[in-house]
């Protein structure tokens, strides 16, 4: 990403909040920038998600897909999240 595309802020958190944050970043191997962007960016596109997703009749095949969704762990979630966007962002190519 070029100097002009991004941007710095400050983030208040808990210290709990910072450590936990520290953990997963370490267990991952990356700096704890990297975690808390890829956490905000899964959080809007999951929001986003749930939004298109709000008053939409689910077929059984999409019901079953939620269902799974909510039986897997964080890291897998973020796994096969980060797995659809490519292959969605593929697609639209």
């Amino acid at each position: 990403m070029s100097d002009d595309q991004r941007a710095t802020f400050t983030l208040r958190a808990s210290r709990d909040l910072l450590d936990r944050l520290k953990a997963a970043s370490d267990a991952r191997s990356h700096s704890m920038n990297a975690e808390i962007v890829q956490r905000l960016e899964e959080s809007l596109y999951l929001s986003g998600s749930a939004q298109v997703l709000a008053g939409t009749e689910l077929s059984d095949a999409e019901r079953a897909l939620v269902d799974s969704w909510r039986k897997i762990d964080g890291e897998a979630r973020r796994s096969l999240g980060h797995l659809l966007n490519a292959l969605t962002h593929k697609s639209a190519e």
